[in-house]
């Protein structure tokens, strides 16, 4: 018997990733990592790497300003709700209705602003759609509300487009550059 096929090759950490790898392995399956490559393919897979997770980081921190301003809105509903408790002088019936209204809003916009840090994109879709809703409804009840806070309206809407494109973004980089 041949003693070569005995002696089995070693293993070591990948440089980049930190996967074990082979050392006859061409090329860590982990990460892309070229184990046999020059300096130069190796110090440019390692500068391509920094600057996607760079990239990786601006898109991150546009969506979480954007997953912000879920509980934004469940503040403004908050500060509705303040107002209306205040100034409002309706039959208790309608007081009522009003106050379960605005709860039920303002949980759920927190709710959706806590599940965007799972599901950045559902929830902040979500969020902007219910938001539209309620104001198509509110439109509907009475048309001059439409006109009634409309910058705070246009950015709120701006805002949450944003980041929709940012998680979309961050969705279409990830599967580009395989990472999870």
């Amino acid at each position: 018997m041949d003693d070569s096929a005995l002696i089995s090759s070693t293993t070591e950490p990948c440089y980049a990733c930190n996967t074990i790898v082979s050392t006859n392995d061409p090329f860590c399956a982990g990460c892309g990592y070229p184990l046999k490559g020059t300096d130069f393919n190796k110090n440019t897979f390692l500068a391509n790497r920094d600057n996607i997770h760079i990239d990786l980081d601006e898109f991150h921190k546009k969506l979480k300003r954007a997953s912000k301003s879920l509980f934004y809105i469940a503040g403004f509903f908050a500060f509705g709700l303040l107002v209306t408790l205040l100034l409002n002088k309706t039959a208790a019936d309608l007081l009522t209705a009003t106050i379960i209204i605005y709860l039920i809003l303002i949980l759920m916009f927190v709710a959706l602003g806590f599940f965007s840090r799972k599901k950045p994109l559902a929830s902040i879709v979500s969020g902007l759609v219910l938001y539209i809703i309620i104001q198509i409804i509110n439109f509907i009840d009475n048309p001059a509300t439409i006109a009634s806070g409309i910058i705070v309206k246009i950015l709120i809407i701006g805002y949450l487009i944003n980041g929709i494109r940012s998680a979309i973004d961050i969705e279409k980089f990830k599967k580009e550059h395989n990472i999870s």
